[in-house]
């Protein structure tokens, strides 16, 4: 069962009705009367990272991209306009696992936010109704840190590791088609609710081969074929285990890409069509014919459908409506819809944000220079229609505002994350903008409209991907002309850091942090950079300085506490490195290094029971750490149980056999054994 917390029905979770959500109690008792629960015992929902809609045969692509989701597409309902509510991983797979808007859910961006547990998933809905829940992820980005693993039984999150070492940070298709295909057949007699992410179609598109040769002129495309072929591996499961005609089947996006369209090459940033509009098919047991609905749906409609499909009351608090009843008429009545988008990325680099609402025609953008769209005669958005349209423009603008103001504010349970520093490289190097956004949603028209400031946006991604392919000649220029441009943009100065550290240049590593730092204070990773090379440097004060503020930013780091502890014992300020220890114990209380670690201390403050007792906790923790049974050795050894001792030593020898001062300490303990 759910949560008591999650099932009360808070003021919080009683939304009044308003243009984005019209639900009305007999549209979803005319559903249960006309299609029930009968024949659907299980859901499976699949989304495709970065897959705009129009690049799917079934919505017209014309180079045989997706032969498999076409074929399900040819029995199934597919939405034609179906909009995402942000075209960022995080905040729309958030929407669409919750069926609320970003406002609401209060997750803007992939950096700094996770789902609080306060929001009710899909997942938890369904397995409070006897579901075995499943997911397999495909990117960091939806790591269990961040809060999209609520409610799922199993969450396959672990990339492995990097051949080269490190932390992998994604899957390939396969190997999520792989665990999905082998999650089926673990749970083929249970009634199941399985979650299936790709993230190939996401740059750099890498497609293998055949792909890539086949779709040489546009490796996006063979992204996407390639995800179809994986798709169609987990479809055949469903059909050799006899499931497919007892199974739900959602296929859909969490956004699309622009692909150069307005000037962006990827996503983030701008909300026009090509990188919020997205794919949506339903696939219903018993369907054999094809459904094509025109209204303008959005990916928040997911939570409401699949619950109404399956027999269960849809969620009070979701912002999406029950879009089943198209699946037998021309849809529900209701007034014209109205669904949110936003992007915020753009505050990054202090320009306004992108606040915008779509309905079957019409496209509002608020921002600096408003825009109003023409969807049907100008699909491309290239013709802002403000100054011929201001009513309407007028009236968009209202609703939005009454869209905000009824959402802002509705949910008060905390939506920031603190992320360490791990954390960041990982998502960076999936290529996300780092940094804090602005979740100002006022009207402001005297900020800088994010329209102007694409180029530099673009310039930086590219800065990004040079540092990352270890080009540093190239990125200093291209720093260099980013300073000339936005001289007090912070996130320059800290590539420059990072090019310096990579290049051993201690003297512009210093002078470029502590710029970027007086710029933007609360970076973790340069804190905790320039802590560790002034500590090396012996500028001690300093860098437990540096290390301090990177953990008033971030408590929950153990890094930099490690760290300041290594100092604290170099000084002999014993009782501080005690503190640190036991810090980064509460943070981290299997940490079976802190543990040795924090006995080593108490042992040179000739604490020997408190000692022994971390000692003990640390060989329980890690049976297989040499430093453990070393520093047992040592404790024992300075109260004077020589045989005690000579019985660790040589435990931490078995693990670690060119160990020569451990080695030499048995031979002094055998040595003063013998003279006993």
């Amino acid at each position: 069962m759910l949560n008591q917390k999650k099932t009360l029905l808070c003021r919080k979770c009683i939304l009044p009705v308003f243009g984005l959500v019209i639900v009305a109690a007999g549209i979803w008792l005319f559903q249960r009367s006309s299609f029930g629960p009968e024949g659907i015992r299980n859901v499976l929902l699949i989304s495709i990272d970065t897959c705009r809609a129009d690049y799917l045969g079934c919505y017209g692509y014309q180079d045989k991209t997706t032969p498999n989701i076409d074929s399900v597409a040819k029995q199934s309902i597919v939405f034609e306009n179906v909009i995402s509510p942000a075209p960022l991983t995080l905040p729309a797979h958030a929407s669409m696992l919750t069926g609320t808007i970003p406002p609401y859910h209060g997750v803007h961006d992939n950096f700094d936010y996770w789902l609080d547990d306060s929001h009710v998933t899909l997942a938890e809905i369904l397995k409070g109704h006897g579901f075995a829940t499943g997911a397999v992820v495909s990117a960091f980005v939806l790591d269990s840190k961040f809060g999209i693993s609520q409610g799922f039984d199993s969450y396959y999150h672990d990339f492995g590791e990097e051949p080269a070492g490190g932390r992998a940070d994604e899957r390939k298709g396969q190997e999520t088609s792989n665990l999905a295909v082998q999650w089926l057949e673990k749970h083929k007699t249970d009634r199941f609710f399985l979650f299936v992410h790709y993230y190939d179609p996401h740059a750099p598109y890498l497609p293998p081969e055949p792909f890539a040769s086949r779709f040489a002129d546009n490796l996006y495309a063979g992204e996407i074929a390639y995800t179809d072929y994986c798709i169609e591996q987990v479809i055949k499961k469903l059909k050799e285990l006899g499931l497919l005609d007892s199974t739900l089947v959602v296929i859909t996006s969490d956004h699309g890409e622009m692909l150069g369209e307005h000037g962006e090459d990827g996503h983030g940033y701008f909300i026009y069509q090509s990188a919020i509009e997205v794919p949506l098919i339903v696939k219903m047991p018993g369907q054999n014919k094809p459904k094509e609905i025109k209204e303008v749906v959005g990916l928040v409609d997911i939570v409401p459908t699949i619950c109404s499909m399956v027999g269960v009351q849809p969620p009070p608090q979701a912002q999406g409506i029950d879009l089943s009843p198209y699946f037998a008429q021309e849809g529900p009545a209701s007034e014209e819809r109205h669904i949110y988008a936003e992007s915020l990325l753009g505050t990054k680099y202090n320009v306004n944000s992108l606040l915008g609402l779509v309905t079957n025609r019409w496209k509002y953008i608020q921002t600096t220079r408003p825009e109003l769209y023409d969807a049907v005669e100008d699909p491309q958005e290239s013709n802002n229609l403000m100054d011929k349209q201001p009513q309407r423009a007028h009236l968009m603008r209202e609703q939005l505002r009454e869209i905000l103001d009824k959402t802002i504010g509705e949910n008060q349970s905390p939506s920031k994350a603190k992320l360490d520093s791990e954390s960041i490289k990982r998502l960076e190097s999936l290529g996300y903008v780092s940094g804090k956004v602005s979740e100002s949603f006022e009207f402001d028209q005297s900020r800088e409209d994010p329209k102007d400031s694409i180029g530099f946006h673009s310039s930086n991604l590219k800065l990004a991907s040079l540092i990352h392919q270890k080009k540093y000649g190239q990125a200093k220029i291209l720093c260099h002309e980013l300073l000339s441009q936005r001289p007090d943009y912070y996130g320059v100065y800290t590539n420059l850091s990072r090019i310096a550290f990579a290049e051993d240049d201690k003297e512009k590593a210093e002078m470029y942090t502590l710029k970027s730092l007086q710029l933007n204070p609360d970076q973790i990773g340069l804190h905790n950079g320039i802590g560790m090379m002034l500590a090396k440097q012996g500028r001690y004060d300093k860098a437990i300085w540096h290390l301090t503020e990177s953990v008033r930013v971030n408590p929950n780091q153990v890094g930099p506490r490690f760290a300041m502890a290594t100092i604290f014992e170099k000084q002999e300020r014993l009782d501080e490195a005690v503190k640190c220890y036991a810090d980064v114990l509460v943070v981290s209380p299997q940490s079976a290094e802190a543990h040795n670690n924090l006995s080593s201390v108490l042992a040179r403050q000739a604490k020997y029971e408190e000692a022994i007792e971390h000692s003990t906790r640390a060989l329980e923790i890690n049976p297989n750490l040499p430093e453990a049974y070393y520093n047992l050795g040592n404790i024992v050894f300075q109260q004077g149980d020589f045989e005690k001792a000579i019985a660790q030593y040589e435990k931490a020898l078995l693990l670690r056999p060119d160990w020569e001062q451990a080695r030499m300490n048995l031979m002094i303990a055998k040595s003063r054994k013998e003279e006993q």
